[in-house]
C-alpha cells in the first residue's frame, strides 16, 4: 500500500491514518501511576513523538526498526506536534518501501545506474571493462547499489547516495582525462566506479544508517578489495599488473595512512581517484551545511562536524549550491 501522509504533513487538531518506521520505543509510567507507551516515529521527510496511552489495550508485537500503521490524533506539546495513538498494526514486508521512511535523493537510481552501465559499455573492449560487467550486471550487487548511502552522515548519507556521488565522480573522471591526455582514462574510471564497493556491506541501510558488524570489524576498503579480488578472477588473462594498480587505487583512495588508507597514491591515476573523492564529498557535505543552515541567522553557518569548520554562506542574491532533496516524498 502506498504511504500518502508524511511527518510533515501532519498538523495540531487533525487525525491520522499513516505507516510509519519506529525509531524507539520505551514503555514508561507518568506521575499518576498509569503507564504509557513512548514513541518516536519516523519517515523520509522526519520524526515526531508519539504516546500510547491505554497501551495495555493495543498490540506490542512491534519493535524499534518495524513499520507499524497508526490511526489516531495529532496534538501539540511543548510547542510540537505529537501523536496520540488508537490503533497500531504491524506492517509486512510487502507493504514497505523503504525509501518512504528513510532519507533518499531525487534522482532516479534505476535511471543513475543505466546511465553507469551505458557508461561502461562505451569503455573500449578489455580486461578493465569485463571486470566492471562483471561486477555491475551482478543482481545482488547492483540491487545494493542504487539503494546504499555513501556514508552514515557525512556526505550523501541518504538511499542512493553512494549511486549519486560515484555518477558525479565519473563526469569528473571523464573531464579530468580530457585535461590530462597522459592519463589512463579506463583505469581513472574503473577506480572511481569501484572504490567505495565495499560499502555496499560495510553500511547497514535496510532500516536505518549505521556501520554492520563485518563493516565495523574489516571496513569499506579491505572488503572491497576482497569483491574486486574475487571477480577478477572471473575474467580470463586479466593482466597482472593492471590488477596491482588496481587494487593500489582501492587501498590508497583515502589519501593518507591517518585517513584509514593503508597505502598513499603512488601513482597518477591513484592520485586523481583520492582527489577527486575527496573534492565531492566536500563539496556535498557543504551543500549539506547549506541547507541545513539556510534559515540560520548572519553570514555563516553553524559548525560542519565534518569540515572542523563554521561555512561562509553564498554571497546574498547568488544561488546557493543545490543539495540533493530528502524530503520530498511524493516524487518517488
Amino acid at each position: 500500500m502506498s504511504k500518502k501522509t508524511y511527518v510533515v504533513d501532519l498538523v495540531p487538531g487533525t487525525s491520522v491514518a499513516a505507516s510509519f518506521l519506529v525509531r524507539a520505543k520505551e514503555r514508561k509510567t507518568a506521575r499518576n501511576g498509569s503507564a504509557y507507551l513512548d514513541l518516536e516515529l519516523q519517515d523520509c521527510s522526519g520524526s515526531i513523538k508519539a504516546k500510547v496511552w491505554d497501551s495495555d489495550h493495543l498490540p506490542s508485537e512491534f519493535e524499534v526498526d518495524d513499520v507499524i500503521r497508526i490511526s489516531g490524533g495529532v496534538e501539540l506539546y511543548q510547542g510540537a506536534p505529537q501523536l496520540s495513538l488508537r490503533k497500531i498494526v504491524k506492517c509486512s514486508e510487502e507493504e514497505i518501501y523503504l525509501p518512504d521512511y528513510l532519507p533518499h535523493g531525487t534522482q532516479d537510481p534505476d535511471a543513475l545506474f543505466e546511465n553507469l552501465l551505458k557508461r561502461i559499455q562505451e569503455m573500449p573492449p578489455g580486461p578493465l571493462q569485463a571486470l566492471l560487467l562483471v561486477v555491475f550486471e551482478d543482481p545482488e550487487i547492483a540491487r545494493k547499489y542504487k539503494l546504499a548511502p555513501a556514508a552514515t552522515n557525512y556526505h550523501h548519507a541518504y538511499l542512493g547516495g553512494l549511486l549519486e556521488h560515484v555518477s558525479s565522480l565519473l563526469e569528473l573522471g571523464d573531464l579530468i582525462c580530457d585535461h590530462y591526455p597522459a592519463l589512463q582514462r579506463e583505469l581513472v574510471l574503473a577506480g572511481l566506479l569501484l572504490h567505495d564497493l565495499g560499502k555496499i556491506e560495510e553500511l547497514d541501510f535496510n532500516r536505518h544508517f549505521a556501520y554492520s558488524t563485518r563493516g565495523r570489524l574489516v571496513g569499506h576498503i579491505n572488503i572491497g578489495l576482497g569483491m574486486i579480488q574475487e571477480r577478477v578472477r572471473q575474467v580470463p588473462n586479466f593482466p597482472e599488473e593492471l590488477r596491482d594498480r588496481l587494487e593500489h587505487i582501492i587501498l590508497s583512495h583515502h589519501g593518507k595512512l591517518e585517513f584509514g588508507s593503508p597505502k598513499e597514491p603512488m601513482f597518477m591515476e591513484a592520485l586523481v581517484v583520492n582527489y577527486l573523492d575527496d573534492l565531492d564529498s566536500k563539496m556535498a557535505a557543504i551543500r549539506g551545511q547549506y541547507e541545513a543552515d539556510k534559515n540560520h541567522p548572519g553570514n555563516w553557518t553553524t559548525r560542519n562536524r565534518a569540515l572542523g569548520r563554521e561555512l561562509l554562506k553564498p554571497l546574498a542574491g547568488a544561488e546557493a549550491p543545490a543539495a540533493p532533496e530528502q524530503h520530498d516524498p511524493k516524487e518517488h
